[in-house]
């Protein structure tokens, strides 16, 4: 089952009677930027067809009753197990600290956005108060220079905790569209020949994930509740390129890629500080994709993700920050043209094969 598709009229009339938005325009597209929440909240490489980017029915009901799963691509703080459960010794009570997400993010200049709050630490049992976190984002040309229609971002993020020495980092989610099981979409990671994939949550079965000779594949239907990760020590780091997702659009031909690019991650465990909630003493993972699934007693959202645990925070004074640039690309065009674009972004040396 798939999820609302929406246009790029129907988005921003849905968000524009709640919040600040700006509309940024390319020669065939174009993004949506709001202020609540600091959210990409749309990015249309051709304007005419739906939004690349997750969002849920009734999207304007959510932004009004301030809630924080408005889809887009959005800033979170790793590690999660410390934050966002509230038994953390056995991963359980998630929910979202509204003080972070959505926030109260102010507009402080073009496209530049910050949010003051307070986070509580469930394995500390400690509150952080004098916290921050501010986005800057700017359009971009298309660095690999095709003829698709073409929307693509620079986002500046930073996080400061207000506590020195405290192992965390800022974390970047894409939510991604996808048309479901009949029409699956596929992420794609660039990783070193030989290297594999760790399953963050239960074990992934193989129908689901595939690492192949230069990169992995992960399977996005939002059916089942899957995430996968790549280890730093597994991450081709001379590729900026970091993640692919390929997908057909829900009607039509046209198929439509999405790409993460960043040189801030992790490149060791050292520096990696997401445990996953399956294995928690084991590897972690710099680079994350999650598929969404039905919950019992919960509302099916219906999407995929693609994520970054970026640059480990450092001390300043008396608080951690972490701050970290990345580029989300979008392009759509026909199936064979996505395809070698894909190729193009994680640099193998044939068609990567799609689910």
């Amino acid at each position: 089952m798939s999820s609302k598709a929406y246009t790029f009229e129907h988005l921003n009339s849905a968000v524009a009677r709640h919040t600040a938005v700006t509309v940024k325009k390319t020669r065939s597209g174009s993004a949506i930027f709001t202020e609540y929440g600091a959210r990409l909240l749309g990015l249309f490489p051709d304007k005419s067809l739906p939004n690349v980017l997750w969002n849920p029915e009734k999207i304007g009901e959510s932004v009004a009753e301030k809630k924080w799963g408005i889809g887009g691509e959005r800033l979170w703080i790793s590690p999660e197990r410390n934050f966002y459960y509230e038994n953390p010794r056995d991963f359980e009570g998630h929910h979202v600290p509204p003080g972070m997400d959505p926030g109260r993010y102010v507009t402080t200049g073009a496209l530049k956005y910050r949010n003051s709050f307070s986070v509580f630490d469930y394995v500390k049992n400690q509150a952080y108060d004098d916290c921050s976190a501010e986005r800057m984002f700017a359009m971009i040309d298309d660095p690999y220079k095709t003829k698709l229609d073409y929307a693509g971002v620079r986002i500046v993020d930073s996080m400061i905790i207000g506590v020195p020495h405290f192992p965390m980092c800022c974390w970047s989610l894409g939510m991604v569209y996808t048309c479901g099981t009949e029409r699956p979409g596929t992420a794609f990671f660039p990783i070193k020949k030989g290297a594999t994939f760790l399953s963050y949550f239960n074990k992934i079965p193989a129908h689901r994930a595939e690492p192949l000779v230069d990169y992995v594949r992960f399977r996005i239907d939002a059916s089942e509740i899957y995430k996968l990760a790549i280890a730093p020590e597994d991450i081709d780091t001379a590729n900026p390129c970091k993640a692919v997702y390929v997908s057909p659009y829900p009607s039509g031909k046209k198929w439509f890629c999405v790409i993460k690019r960043s040189t801030d991650l992790p490149r060791n465990q050292k520096e990696c500080v997401d445990p996953a909630k399956g294995n928690p003493e084991g590897p972690k993972g710099a680079i994350q994709s999650y598929n969404s699934g039905p919950k019992p007693g919960e509302v099916y959202w219906p999407f995929g993700e693609i994520e970054l645990q970026l640059s480990k925070g450092v001390t300043k004074g008396k608080s951690t920050v972490s701050k970290a640039t990345h580029e989300l690309l979008s392009y759509a065009g026909e199936k064979d043209e996505i395809l070698a674009l894909a190729q193009k972004a994680l640099r193998i040396g044939s068609t990567p094969e799609i689910y």
